[in-house]
């Protein structure tokens, strides 16, 4: 891994402003926890407890956590994109448990816990969002939770992928809302939600041959969209949440 400059673009605030106006502050704030960047290259195990005192931004890249069960088993729990602030539901734990590991090339920014100070202190408003996207990535989990335990396996496959859709499409150019890159391998995804790669697979197969997903060079394109997240009763958490208690500007 080596230490780089930092660039004036942000995902952070891009992902922020998706939510709420930012003022000048603000985005300054946010700057301030992208300071630092450190690339590191695919596949590429990182454990929370090297640097448990520290959060870290997502500058480019996905990563993903894990639970590692026993010698074979793990449990998957979060994937993470640009614009994500890992480590966000664990800042109350003196240590965090689990680890991460790259998927592609990745830029993190590692900020200590104690730069949040600032944003306390100065941007409630800022405050409250924070603390908003860090609930969001607990009721995401319990959703999927939810769908691992009644769902087959097509319709956990479909719900993992429209998952997906949701938080990335914060970011997609207009008129590319069904389409995404996919470079998680289906181990990956059968450890999110509870299945083996095989039987991954063949869901695939099935949404494909149904008129709903196909997957091809790394890229996932989402048919029927309507009509899949009716089938399914899919709950998009990503694009709105209420900002109504928010403390004024």
């Amino acid at each position: 891994m080596r230490q780089q400059e930092g660039k004036a673009s942000s995902c952070l605030i891009e992902r922020m402003r998706h939510y709420m106006s930012l003022s000048d502050r603000d985005e300054q704030l946010l700057r301030e926890l992208e300071k630092d960047e450190i690339s590191y290259r695919p596949r590429t195990r990182l454990a929370f407890s090297d640097n448990p005192s520290h959060l870290f931004v997502v500058k480019s890249g996905w990563l993903y956590r894990y639970e590692q069960l026993d010698e074979t088993r793990r449990q998957v729990l979060r994937i993470h994109y640009p614009g994500d602030i890992v480590g966000l539901t664990d800042v109350a734990m003196k240590a965090a448990c689990g680890e991460m590991m790259t998927v592609t090339k990745t830029v993190l920014c590692p900020f200590p816990k104690r730069r949040l100070d600032d944003i306390f202190i100065h941007s409630p408003r800022l405050t409250a969002l924070l603390f908003s996207l860090g609930v969001l990535k607990q009721i995401v989990l319990q959703d999927r939770m939810k769908i691992m335990g009644r769902a087959s396996a097509p319709h956990k496959v479909a719900h993992f992928m429209l998952e997906m859709h949701a938080r990335l499409r914060i970011h997609s150019p207009a008129g590319v809302l069904n389409r995404f890159e996919m470079p998680l391998t289906q181990d990956v995804i059968g450890d999110a939600i509870g299945l083996t790669n095989v039987s991954v697979s063949n869901a695939m197969t099935q949404l494909a041959f149904e008129g709903y997903c196909t997957c091809q060079h790394r890229e996932v394109t989402l048919h029927e969209l309507d009509k899949l997240k009716k089938l399914i009763n899919f709950q998009d958490r990503y694009f709105e949440i209420d900002t109504s208690w928010f403390p004024s500007g």
